[in-house]
């Protein structure tokens, strides 16, 4: 019988997503993951490649290591596949600008790692906001679109607020995986903070 219990989970151990199998709910391993909150915004291109594995045609983003769930080469984080609604409502840089401002729904498909981005992705357990005092950073795809959906003309770096939202809301399509362990289950997965979609891999940044 103890036989039989190890041949079954050496065969689920075969064909399990690299990264899955111990991989973590959300929230755990001091990671920060909740559904709503205060955040911050940029914008980068090149997001054909992104850490969940999977590509998207619609609007993107990468999210801060403290929130995504996976250090770099780890996998995929929890944060991959969940949808949030980003809303913008000052720029850091030109305090005075009083909008408009824009509002869009984006999915998480990469990861902005701390070590060089510490001033927007730099969060840690021992100091959990970055530079600009927001615990969450979305780093917004210009490959797809989004970036130019959401930042006003001349400004291309902001402050607002984030809400994860049903990824009906989102318009766009998944490409196909790029790797073995490539995941985007946060797009079926229950709200932050209870939810778990991909899971968490290893322990938060320090």
């Amino acid at each position: 019988m103890q036989l039989k219990r190890l041949l079954t989970f050496v065969a689920l151990a075969a064909i399990a997503p690299s990264g899955v199998l111990g991989s973590e709910p959300a929230n755990s391993n001091g990671y920060y993951q909740q559904a709503s909150g205060s955040a911050s915004f940029t914008q980068y291109t090149g997001c054909g490649s992104p850490a969940c594995g999977i590509a998207a045609t619609g609007y993107t983003a990468a999210i801060n290591q403290l929130s995504f769930g996976a250090a770099p080469g780890a996998g995929a984080g929890d944060a991959c596949g969940r949808c949030f609604r980003l809303t913008g409502s000052a720029d850091p840089y030109s305090p005075s600008y009083s909008g408009p401002f824009n509002s869009v729904v984006i999915k998480v498909t990469d990861l902005c790692p701390v070590s060089g981005n510490e001033v927007w992705c730099g969060q840690t357990t021992s100091n959990g906001d970055n530079e600009y005092g927001k615990p969450v950073h979305f780093d917004i795809c210009e490959d797809t679109g989004g970036a130019a959906a959401f930042f006003p003309s001349g400004h291309g770096a902001l402050t607002g607020s984030y809400t994860e939202v049903s990824c009906s809301e989102w318009s766009g399509s998944d490409e196909s995986q790029l790797w073995t362990g490539a995941c985007l289950s946060g797009q079926s997965a229950s709200f932050w903070p209870s939810g778990t979609g991909c899971g968490n891999q290893g322990t938060a940044p320090s």
